[in-house]
C-alpha cells in the first residue's frame, strides 16, 4: 500500500466515511497480495454501522403550539415577554433540520411565534461551498400604562381646544376633563440577509445586509424657561441600514478576515414640536426641540488568528471607522419675539475617526503553566470644526455669553498580563495585572492612569471539598484636575467627577464547594469590595459592596431532586455636596440592598413518561438615601414573588404535552411618582402615573411534535 493510500484511508476514517473493522464489516474476500491494493474499490463497499442513513432521515426536528391565558393587565409584567394584556395568547416554536448525503442542508428556527417578540431564522446551503441566512426578529418593550396627559398627536403635540392655560398647574381649570390615557412602548425589528461562498479550501466571501427599525413613543420632559415643564410623549421612528462585505482566508495555522462595513442611521422626525400649556413667556406659545440626527459610518476591519508556532496562539484585530453627521441645524428658537444672531454654520458637519486595536498572545509554555498577553487600544479623534454659538434658554431668553462646541476626543490603552500554574491536580495558582492610560480633550482631566493587580488560588482538598480565593487591588491617579474655563456657569473647583478622580480599591472573592455525599452538593460564595476617593472633597467619597450567597442541590434518588439558593448584595456609598463654591455643607449616604432566594423540585412520576416540577423565586430590593442635616428621602422598595408549576407528559415517541402555571406578585413603593398627580407640582405637568402593583396568573398548554425518519 502506498503512503498516499494510507493517508487517504486515514482521512476517510476520521471523516466517518469509512471505519475500522470494529465498526464496519467489509463485504469482500481477501485481495491478492501479489497485486496492488485498490483502496477505493474496498472502501466503496464498507458501511458505517453508527452513521445515520441520510437518504432516509433527511428531516428532523420538532414543532410546538401553545395556548395561554393571562389573568390581568400590566405593562410591567409584560415589559419584554409581550403578555401585557388580559386574555388568550398563541405561541409557536419550530426547530427543523434538513440534510442529504450530498452536503445540502436547511435549518429552520422559530421562537415566540404569535407573541410580540417573535424570531424566525432560516439557514441553508451546501457544506463547504455556500451558505445563505435569513433572520427576522422583533423586540417590544412596554414601559408605562398608567399615564395621563392632555396632549394629542405626535409632532406637533397639541392641546385640546378647551384648554385653559395658567401660570401654575393649579390654574389649569380644564385639566381634569382634558386628561386622556396614554401608554408608552417601543418596538424594535431586525432583518438580516447574509450569504457566504467558498471559492476554494482557502478563500471564502461574505455579504450581509441588516436593517433595524425602532418605532413607538417615549416619555420626555420639555418646557419654557426654568419655571414651566410639561411631560410629553415623544415619537420614535428610527431606521439603521448596514451592509458588510467580507473575505476570509485560511491556510495551515492562519485564519484571517477583512470586512468593509457601511452603516446609515435615519430619523424620520427631524424635530419635536409641542404647544405651551402654561401662560408666558411672551411669544412662547410653541416649542421645538431637536432629535437624534441622521448619520453614517464606514468601517474597515482586519482580524487574524495564527496557530503555526508550537504552544503559541496569536490573535489580532484592527478596525478604523469614519463617522459623520451633517444634518441641517434647526433655528435657535421658534419664539418670534426673540432675535438671536444668525447661526455660524448650517450644520455641525461632524467627523469622528474611531480606531480599535486588540492584540493577544496565548502561550502554553509547559503542561503546568500558560501565559496570556493582551494589548487594547481604543481611540476617538473628533475633527469637527469649532464654532461659536449663541444659546437660547428654552425659548425664553437669549444668553449673553456665547459658547463654542467641544469636539471631545479620547484615547484609551490597556496592557494585560495573566498567568496560571498547576501544582499537581489539587492546586492552581493564577495571577496578573493590568495597566491602563486614558487621554482626553476638553475635559477636566487630561490624563488618567490606572493599575490593577490580582491573584487567585484554587485548591481541591479532596473529592468532597474545594475552595478558591481571589484578591484584587487597583489604583487610579490623575495628572491634574482643571476647571474648564469655557463652561458657564463654571464647575466648582472642589468637585471631582467620579470617573475622573483619584481612586484606590480592594476586592476579595471567596468560594467554597462541598460534596457531602454523591447526592448532596453545597456551595458558598462571598464578595467584598471597597473603593475610596481620597482626593475628593465634593463628589463621590467612597463605595463599599458586600455580597454573600449559598446554594444547594440534593438528589433523593434518580426520580426526585431539590435545589435551593439565597443571595444578598449590599452597596453603600457616600457623596458630599455643596450650596456654595467654598466648602462642603451636606452629605448623602446611600444604601442599596438586593435579596434573591428560591427553591425548586423535580419529580419523575413515571420514568420516561411523566415529569413534574415546581419553582419559587423571591426578589426584593431597597434603596435608602439619608441626607445629613436634613430630612431623609423615603425608601425606594420593590418586591417580586414568582411561583411556577409545570409538567411534561410524553404521549408517545413523537408527541409531548406540556403544561405550566405561573403566578407572579409584584409591588413597588416609589416616592418619585407615588401620590404625584398631573397638577401636584406647581410648575411641572406630570403624567400622574402610579407605581406597578399586580398579581397575575399565566396558564400555558403546549403540544410538541417531534419528527424524523420521514423517508421511511
Amino acid at each position: 500500500m502506498t503512503v498516499k493510500n494510507y493517508k487517504k484511508l486515514a482521512l476517510l476514517s476520521i471523516l466517518g466515511l469509512v471505519a475500522p473493522p470494529v465498526y464496519a464489516e467489509p463485504e469482500t474476500t481477501e485481495p491478492d497480495k501479489s497485486n496492488p491494493v485498490d483502496i477505493e474499490a474496498i472502501t466503496k463497499k464498507w458501511k458505517c454501522k453508527y452513521c445515520p442513513d441520510l437518504s432516509e432521515e433527511q428531516w428532523e426536528g420538532y414543532f410546538s403550539l401553545g395556548l395561554g391565558y393571562v389573568s390581568n393587565d400590566s405593562y410591567k409584567f409584560g415589559e419584554y415577554n409581550g403578555l401585557y394584556e388580559k386574555g388568550a395568547y398563541i405561541d409557536g416554536e419550530l426547530d427543523a433540520l434538513y440534510r442529504d448525503d450530498e452536503g445540502n442542508y436547511w435549518n429552520f428556527r422559530g421562537e415566540n411565534l404569535g407573541l410580540d417578540s417573535p424570531y424566525l431564522g432560516i439557514e441553508g446551503g451546501r457544506q463547504g461551498t455556500y451558505k445563505l441566512k435569513l433572520e427576522v426578529d422583533q423586540i417590544t418593550r412596554y414601559s408605562l400604562d398608567t399615564s395621563r396627559t392632555p396632549y394629542n398627536g405626535s409632532s406637533p403635540q397639541t392641546l385640546p381646544t378647551t384648554w385653559v392655560p395658567g401660570a401654575t398647574t393649579a390654574d389649569f381649570t380644564s385639566l381634569a376633563s382634558d386628561l386622556r390615557d396614554i401608554n408608552f412602548s417601543t418596538q424594535r425589528r431586525h432583518f438580516v440577509l447574509a450569504g457566504e461562498y467558498n471559492s476554494s479550501p482557502h478563500w471564502s466571501y461574505g455579504l450581509k445586509f441588516k436593517r433595524q427599525t425602532k418605532e413607538g413613543n417615549q416619555p420626555t420632559g420639555l418646557g419654557f424657561g426654568f419655571s414651566s415643564v410639561a411631560m410629553l410623549s415623544q415619537p420614535i421612528d428610527y431606521t439603521t441600514d448596514e451592509i458588510e462585505l467580507s473575505t476570509n482566508y485560511h491556510y495551515s495555522g492562519f485564519t484571517g478576515k477583512i470586512a468593509l462595513l457601511h452603516s446609515k442611521f435615519k430619523n424620520q422626525n427631524d424635530a419635536f414640536i409641542w404647544e405651551n400649556a402654561f401662560t408666558g413667556p411672551p411669544g412662547a406659545t410653541e416649542g421645538q426641540a431637536g432629535t437624534a440626527p441622521d448619520n453614517t459610518k464606514q468601517q474597515l476591519l482586519f482580524t487574524g488568528n495564527y496557530l503555526g508556532v508550537k504552544d503559541l496562539q496569536l490573535t489580532g484585530l484592527f478596525s478604523i471607522a469614519q463617522m459623520s453627521q451633517d444634518e441641517a441645524f434647526l433655528p435657535y428658537t421658534v419664539n418670534d419675539t426673540l432675535t438671536p444672531p444668525d447661526l455660524p454654520t448650517t450644520s455641525l458637519d461632524g467627523k469622528v475617526l474611531v480606531i480599535n486595536t486588540n492584540l493577544a498572545a496565548h502561550w502554553q509554555n509547559s503542561s503546568r503553566q500558560q501565559w496570556h498577553f493582551i494589548f487594547e487600544h481604543h481611540e476617538q479623534d473628533n475633527s469637527t470644526a469649532r464654532n461659536t454659538y449663541t444659546y437660547v434658554t428654552t425659548d425664553r431668553n437669549v444668553t449673553g455669553t456665547p459658547r463654542a462646541n467641544f469636539p471631545y476626543s479620547f484615547r484609551n490603552q490597556k496592557l494585560k498580563i495573566n498567568t496560571d500554574y498547576k501544582f499537581g491536580k489539587q492546586v492552581k495558582l493564577s495571577g496578573g495585572g493590568q495597566f491602563a492610560v486614558m487621554n482626553r480633550d476638553y475635559q477636566s482631566v487630561e490624563k488618567t492612569q490606572e493599575g490593577t493587580l490580582w491573584a487567585k488560588i484554587k485548591h481541591r482538598i479532596d473529592n468532597e471539598l474545594q475552595y478558591s480565593v481571589r484578591g484584587e487591588y487597583s489604583d487610579r491617579s490623575i495628572d491634574n484636575y482643571n476647571v474648564v474655563s469655557e463652561l458657564n456657569p463654571a464647575d466648582n473647583p472642589l468637585m471631582r467627577k467620579y470617573n475622573m478622580a483619584d481612586r484606590n480599591g480592594q476586592k476579595l472573592i471567596f468560594n467554597l464547594g462541598y460534596s457531602a455525599t454523591s447526592s448532596l452538593f453545597l456551595n458558598f460564595s462571598s464578595d467584598i469590595a471597597q473603593y475610596d476617593y481620597d482626593a475628593t472633597t465634593i463628589g463621590l467619597i467612597d463605595s463599599n459592596e458586600f455580597s454573600i450567597g449559598l446554594d444547594a442541590q440534593y438528589m433523593v434518588d434518580e426520580d426526585l431532586s431539590f435545589s435551593v439558593f439565597i443571595q444578598n448584595t449590599d452597596i453603600e456609598s457616600k457623596q458630599a455636596g455643596f450650596d456654595t463654591f467654598t466648602t462642603t455643607n451636606w452629605t448623602a449616604n446611600n444604601d442599596d440592598n438586593v435579596i434573591t432566594a428560591g427553591l425548586g423540585a423535580n419529580y419523575q412520576v413515571i420514568e420516561d413518561k411523566f415529569k413534574i416540577g415546581i419553582d419559587y423565586i423571591h426578589a426584593e430590593s431597597s434603596a435608602a438615601i439619608d441626607i445629613s442635616g436634613g430630612e431623609p428621602f423615603p425608601d425606594l422598595t420593590t418586591k417580586r414573588d414568582t411561583f411556577i408549576l409545570y409538567g411534561d407528559y410524553h404521549i408517545d415517541e413523537q408527541f409531548t404535552l406540556k403544561a405550566s402555571y405561573q403566578y407572579e406578585d409584584y409591588s413597588e413603593d416609589n416616592w418619585y411618582i407615588d401620590g404625584v398627580a398631573p397638577d401636584t407640582l406647581d410648575n411641572v405637568l406630570t403624567y400622574g402615573e402610579t407605581a406597578p402593583d399586580y398579581g397575575i396568573g399565566v396558564l400555558w398548554l403546549t403540544l410538541r411534535y417531534r419528527f424524523d425518519n420521514v423517508g421511511e
